[in-house]
């Protein structure tokens, strides 16, 4: 009977392994790990603030937005400094900042703190932290020359903010990462920060860019600790300023912006059902064609049942001996050894008898010679002939005639039956 239910169960399988590659969301590892910027998304709009997240193959219009979030990368850190597609450049912080100032366009840039080696060995130590050489190298390039970092700890630090009039939040940072306060210029102005520096700064002479110290404040692990994910959401609200209604711009790929309208640079790569039939196009379809036949082949071959079901683990093993049997007694008969096969038929048979009558240790040739003594006992001719005929099927039987085998066989036969031996 052919069964359908293996190919049935194929094909669903090949379904779902579909609509994982095609259907399913694409975005990175990195983007919700503690390091990343996903939990700030949906925190925002959970609150009721739009996001919109920036896109490699499209260019936004600064018009669009009204705050630009930018996680700054390092060009020597690692993967943690690389955010989604892995495309974002090193030395944008200037370009960055200019177009903040020419668009009119509140920019909140966020320094880095930890290497990519923090994920991967799940602690925080001293070697996860980005030097300050690196940072500093792009605070230069961007104009903010002798604004230094510097960090606290090890430890965490406490300390109670208010960005908006009547609504304090105590935040809570690890190695908290602050500004020196000597090296701010004078045309940046300090917004947020703790006893030991400022964590947040205003600059240039329009107050659209501000610069963030710390990026615990804003990233997964930080939102979760004390009230930063309040202080978060306080400190957007605030930078929004008078256009409220537009949507935040989450930039994770430092793309530069466009002054006027969105540019289309390429459709946006959303994998789709479409997508799909790339893959059984020529040649492809070949390969595929050929790949469904052997598959189609195989199950067909293999959803026949040969006999009825077997119930019994007993029943199977004797079974299979019976049929390891007469296969091997087949291919004896088919390779011209019937006298081998008769020999030791007849060897193995009186082996059994005088183990059933001796005990198992009797299957031998001595336990045969005490069968036949015992026989001989009670029926002297009938012993004699026996033996003869087993002596010459098992010595002789390979050389015998077909006719002479069958005979000897015929006799050894009856003689055995008609010869009752007793019990153990």
């Amino acid at each position: 009977m052919r069964k359908f239910g293996p190919i049935l169960f194929l094909a669903l399988l090949l379904g779902l392994a579909a609509l994982a590659v095609f259907g399913l969301s694409r975005e990175t590892d990195y983007d919700r790990s503690p390091l990343g910027s996903k939990g700030l998304e949906v925190w925002l709009q959970a609150k009721g603030i739009p996001v919109i997240r920036s896109d490699v193959h499209a260019t936004r219009a600064s018009s669009e937005f009204s705050l630009r979030i930018v996680p700054l990368p390092i060009a020597r850190a690692d993967a943690a400094s690389a955010q989604d597609d892995g495309k974002k450049e090193a030395g944008r912080l200037a370009s960055w900042i200019y177009e903040a100032t020419i668009y009119e366009l509140r920019t909140l840039i966020i320094l880095p703190k930890w290497r990519g080696s923090v994920l991967d060995d799940g602690i925080a130590r001293e070697s996860g932290l980005v030097p300050f050489s690196d940072i500093n190298n792009e605070l230069n390039k961007a104009d903010l020359s002798n604004l230094y970092l510097t960090r606290l700890g090890p430890g965490f630090e406490e300390a109670e903010q208010t960005v908006q009039p009547g609504d304090p939040q105590k935040i809570r940072l690890y190695r908290a990462q602050v500004f020196d306060r000597s090296t701010i210029p004078d045309r940046c102005e300090e917004i947020a920060g703790i006893d030991a520096g400022a964590l947040l700064l205003q600059c240039e002479d329009d107050h659209m860019v501000y610069v963030l110290s710390d990026p615990d404040l804003m990233n997964n692990h930080g939102l979760a600790l004390g009230d930063n994910a309040a202080f978060a959401l306080s400190l957007v609200r605030k930078l929004r300023g008078a256009d409220a209604t537009k949507p935040v711009y989450l930039d994770t790929s430092g793309k530069l912006l466009d002054g006027e309208a969105p540019v289309d640079e390429g459709r946006t790569y959303e994998r789709s059902t479409s997508d799909l039939a790339r893959l059984f196009a020529y040649p492809l379809s070949i390969v595929w064609g050929a790949i469904l036949l052997v598959t189609a082949m195989c199950f067909w071959r293999g959803a026949y049942r040969f006999g009825p079901a077997l119930a019994e683990t007993a029943a199977n093993i004797e079974i299979s001996k019976t049929a390891a049997i007469e296969a091997t007694a087949r291919l004896l008969r088919l390779s011209g050894n019937d006298g081998r096969m008769a020999a030791q038929f007849v060897q193995h048979l009186l082996a059994d008898r005088a183990a059933l009558h001796f005990g198992p240790g009797s299957r031998n040739q001595s336990g045969i010679d005490r069968m036949f003594r015992r026989l001989a006992l009670r029926d002297r001719a009938s012993a004699e002939a026996l033996q003869s005929a087993a002596k010459a099927l098992v010595e002789r039987g390979d050389v015998m005639t077909r006719s002479d085998l069958h005979r000897n066989l015929e006799t050894f036969r009856k003689l055995l039956g008609s010869i009752e031996l007793g019990s153990r």
